[in-house]
């Protein structure tokens, strides 16, 4: 009987090495950052004191960057980003197969062969079997493109897009067509892949949605259906109310006012409760989306509030008070 292969920190320790180089130069030519990706937002939906209808607040931030390189460089590199970003992948089955037991090489039709056999990744991806097949389906869909780039002219690159084609044996198949959109999308798959794989990056279930929004937008790169995953959405909600009880709120209220809000968007909040007891907030507490999301009308059993309290906001407004 065959040992379930040993995916320890060590381990984890020799992938982060091994895609440390591609996972850089892919960060900093996007600039991703988990910060930004996943940015804190002050409170985007408020309800003032003991009222039903609520106030929406927008916020945005920006930066400007004189002599900026990226841009020339996406608009150039799209091979080169194409390449890098199936490196990370090709990386990540190498240390797959390796701690599976197989040896390394570098024969890519050796890897899908050992891809179609019975094979287990680290807990992350294994626990998601959505994540390993589409993964999978990557790469046996990107590793005659990507021999093509290195190997043949068959490809052309216009503002940021590819248009490339298998070239195997001499044949040269159906130009597939990568637009700028779908290259950086498939760079953002591999690299908070890697990053949740190594637990670099918290994992959620707005991240998760994420990730699933993102696979299904390069879905022609690994031909699995559609999650029909709509764009998640993520917010914080605060509720003024006079009640001590902070248990008093209704999820289900507030989930239907942002369905109404956010037609087209998957809406996810952590409510925020301020107590408020003469004319000032008295008590604050933070209830985590995922302590209500999914109970229903019993979400309160078993939650103790004072395990949910938290520092009063600064940024009180007087009118939401009631004044």
């Amino acid at each position: 009987m065959s040992s379930l292969p040993n995916y320890d920190q060590s381990a984890l320790r020799t992938l982060a090495k091994r895609t440390e180089y591609e996972t850089w130069l892919l960060e900093a030519v996007y600039a991703i950052a988990e910060q930004d990706l996943f940015r804190e937002w002050p409170d985007g939906i408020v309800y003032p004191l003991d009222q039903n209808e609520s106030a929406c607040y927008g916020f945005a931030c920006g930066n400007i960057i004189i002599g900026d390189w990226r841009p020339g460089f996406l608009s150039a590199g799209a091979p080169l980003i194409f390449v890098s970003s199936f490196k990370l992948l090709d990386m990540l089955i190498d240390w797959v197969i390796e701690r599976n037991g197989g040896r390394a090489t570098f024969r890519f039709q050796q890897k899908i062969d050992r891809l179609s056999q019975p094979i287990v990744f680290p807990p992350f991806v294994e626990c998601r079997p959505w994540l390993k097949e589409r993964l999978v389906g990557l790469y046996r869909t990107l590793e005659p493109l990507r021999g093509t780039i290195i190997h043949d002219r068959h490809f052309a690159s216009i503002d940021g897009s590819i248009q490339v084609s298998t070239s195997k044996h001499g044949v040269v198949g159906v130009p597939v067509q990568i637009s700028a959109h779908h290259l950086r999308k498939l760079v953002l798959t591999m690299v908070s892949t890697l990053n949740y794989i190594g637990g670099a990056w918290a994992f959620d279930e707005y991240r998760e949605k994420t990730l699933r929004r993102d696979l299904d937008e390069i879905e022609p790169l690994h031909g699995l259906p559609l999650f029909g995953q709509r764009q998640p959405f993520f917010t914080r909600v605060r509720v003024y109310q006079t009640s001590a009880d902070p248990l008093r709120v209704d999820p289900s209220l507030v989930k239907a006012d942002l369905s109404r809000r956010y037609l087209d968007q998957d809406c996810m909040f952590d409510l925020r409760i301020l107590v408020v007891r003469d004319g000032a907030v008295s008590d604050a507490y933070l209830l985590p989306w995922n302590i209500f999301a999914e109970r229903g009308a019993n979400w309160r059993e078993g939650i103790d509030p004072a395990n949910y309290k938290s520092a009063i906001p600064q940024d009180i407004n007087p009118e939401h008070l009631g004044r």
